[in-house]
């Protein structure tokens, strides 16, 4: 890829949080890519996961490949999910790769959460730590849940002013109408071995499981056990949300408990972080709606490796 100026890595790491930028269409149409089979077989992947777990994990990277990689594989998942011309696999990728922007537009700079509000077609402002909009775009954009009714909100002078994972879950809805565009692909524009491997991605059986093996996941128990300085909003949302919820069948309430309890230990490691009850109660009623599943062990052990042993 040869070697990238400043303004060059901002733009690639924006695209790397958010593929359907128009940051990230410039790099596609910049890189004057042949049809690459690598990242045809990469899109496939980043597909499976957000049919089968629905999520896409974000975690933050400093290299450069890997957000190329990325931002490429995203325009071949969106390939293979209108090959399989199922109005089912389309929503449940598009809501994923909304979710995992949303994620990481938690953890963003305050400048590119401005920025791609704007890019959205959002006015926002934002004042001594809050995010402020409209009341009327707040409610045309904000999901339907007791914490972020209007009645609930900060609002002055027609506008609501909002802390940042607030912020984020109200464009999460606008990525997703923005991700939706153009979708799906038709047949006839799509590469032939497009349309040939999407014949192998197969949609999840279904969100009720009659069997859970809780076995695998005794791990998770051992993270419990053990309060952790960093990574915390990832684990929260990918991992001890869908467990709680979907394995250990707690109710919303009481996994939230659970967490929340967790992450005050966590504050004893390293009192700094931004998890906090709303954004807690909003992963768990997220991980019941959509039936998610917890992170691999495999890949919990390199989110944490730096945090916690999980062995």
């Amino acid at each position: 890829m040869g070697v990238m100026d400043g303004s060059a890595i901002g733009a690639m790491d924006f695209a790397y949080k958010y593929p359907f930028s128009s940051e990230a269409r410039e790099i596609v149409a910049q890189s004057h890519a042949a049809f690459d089979p690598a990242m045809l077989r990469a899109g496939k992947r980043r597909l499976e996961e957000a049919l089968q777990s629905g999520s896409i994990a974000y975690a933050p990277t400093g290299l450069s490949e890997v957000k190329y990689a990325h931002v490429m594989s995203y325009v071949y998942a969106r390939m293979l999910v209108s090959a399989m011309n199922s109005r089912a696999a389309l929503t449940g990728y598009v809501n994923a790769e909304a979710k995992r922007s949303a994620d990481a537009l938690v953890e963003d700079t305050d400048d590119n959460v401005l920025h791609l509000a704007a890019e959205l077609g959002i006015r926002m402002d934002y004042d001594s730590g809050t995010f402020r909009i409209g009341f009327e775009k707040f409610l045309a954009l904000s999901p339907k849940t007791p914490d972020l009714s209007l009645v609930h909100q900060d609002l002055g002078n027609g506008v609501v002013s909002m802390q940042r994972y607030k912020a984020a879950r109200v464009m999460e809805r606008a990525m997703t109408a923005e991700i939706s565009k153009k979708l799906p692909i038709p047949l006839k524009e799509l590469p032939i071995e497009a349309v040939q491997l999407s014949k192998s991605i197969k949609m999840p059986a279904g969100k009720i499981e009659v069997r859970i093996n809780k076995a695998k996941y005794t791990w998770i128990a051992k993270l419990l056990a053990n309060p952790i300085g960093d990574v915390r909003h990832r684990t929260t949302n990918l991992i001890l949300a869908p467990y709680l919820v979907n394995v250990q069948g707690l109710s919303e309430d009481d996994a939230a408990k659970v967490i929340v309890d967790y992450i005050e230990r966590c504050k004893q490691v390293e009192p700094n972080t931004k998890v906090n009850e709303s954004y807690i109660r909003y992963q768990c009623r997220y991980a019941k709606a959509h039936g998610t599943k917890p992170m691999s062990y495999d890949r919990a052990k390199e989110l944490l490796k730096d945090v916690v042993a999980l062995e």
